[in-house]
């Protein structure tokens, strides 16, 4: 079937409401040549590993909503802004939160411009879906920050770890709580990323940019303590993997391994549930505060936006809190 003979099957069939804009049959007749897949070259061009990840599995939900196995086989270049905004209504009322919608909304717009790049589809079509605004709207934020008894909790559980796990454990935790890292940038340091001089980290975070982390005596203290007593200095991965019987490897570790780490010391700590992510959360937290202001935060945190920032900061809610509980009825 020719681009012209989809575009007026679609225009007959979804044009009119948005009812039939929702109707993921009316876009099965679509086809597409599985050798120019926009979605694919789309992909390939994000720098983060963790976005094409994401990207790929909304596009892939994408995919199933208008009727394709894939993303593989979707016929990307057919879709208009009618089609777009139909997949936004559908997912606003499965109850997705803007912030989602959105990400949906990023992926979808990246894909119609590499269709447009690859001349699948025309410039008022590719320029209609790029007008097409953000959806408005917030939720409240996820995630909490650890109360200081959590955290002194979590480091005494490791440190009565006699095992090798134990200062890899302690050290890993620090480096996530002191320099507020991402576990994907946890697991990418190499022992090559310690700066002794400035007491610090090369981090290598999204879009492939380096930062320094510097660390607090309590984060240094412990790193020392894994790569003196335990680790060594071989070149390789910072935090690697321990096996069964204390066999401490070169071996990197998975972002799931972090996880599973912190699950296991939260629950020996009697901790309440925590994520990794929240680690970040606190190490924000704590800067703000610390007194620190937003644009420090951001830098040590990695991010291209203080709005980004803000997100972070849990202090907020203690502070709604002690307001709420000063009244009287």
């Amino acid at each position: 079937m020719t681009d012209s003979a989809n575009d007026g099957a679609l225009s007959r069939d979804l044009a009119l409401s948005t009812d039939e804009v929702l109707d993921a049959s009316a876009l099965a007749a679509i086809s597409s040549s599985p050798s120019l897949n926009p979605a694919q070259s789309y992909l390939i061009g994000l720098s983060s590993a963790t976005s094409r990840q994401t990207m790929k599995s909304f596009l892939n939900i994408v995919a199933g909503m208008l009727g394709f196995s894939s993303l593989q086989t979707c016929a990307w270049g057919s879709l208009r802004r009618h089609h777009i905004r139909g997949l936004l209504e559908m997912l606003q009322v499965s109850g997705r939160a803007p912030a989602t919608i959105n990400t949906y909304l990023s992926a979808l717009k990246g894909t119609a411009r590499e269709a447009w790049m690859m001349k699948l589809t025309d410039t008022e079509s590719y320029q209609q879906i790029q007008a097409i605004r953000a959806v408005r709207g917030s939720r409240l934020a996820r995630g909490r920050a650890l109360a200081a008894q959590e955290i002194q909790a979590l480091f005494r559980c490791c440190e009565q770890d006699s095992a090798c796990k134990g200062p890899r454990d302690a050290a890993m935790l620090a480096v996530m709580l002191g320099c507020g890292l991402r576990r994907s940038e946890v697991i990418g340091l190499d022992y090559a990323s310690i700066l002794p001089k400035e007491q610090a980290l090369m981090i290598r975070g999204k879009g492939n940019k380096e930062r320094l982390a510097f660390m607090p005596e309590a984060v240094w203290q412990r790193i020392l303590t894994w790569t003196e007593t335990v680790r060594g200095e071989r070149d390789g991965p910072l935090f690697s993997r321990i096996r069964a019987g204390d066999s401490v490897t070169y071996e990197r570790m998975t972002p799931q391994a972090v996880y599973h780490i912190l699950y296991e010391r939260r629950t020996q700590s009697g901790i309440d549930a925590c994520a990794p992510h929240d680690l970040r959360r606190t190490f924000a937290s704590m800067m703000l505060e610390n007194g620190e202001d937003l644009i420090t935060v951001r830098d040590a945190m990695g991010h291209a936006s203080v709005t980004t920032t803000q997100k972070y900061d849990r202090r907020g809610d203690e502070r709604l809190r002690k307001a709420a509980c000063k009244l009287t009825f």
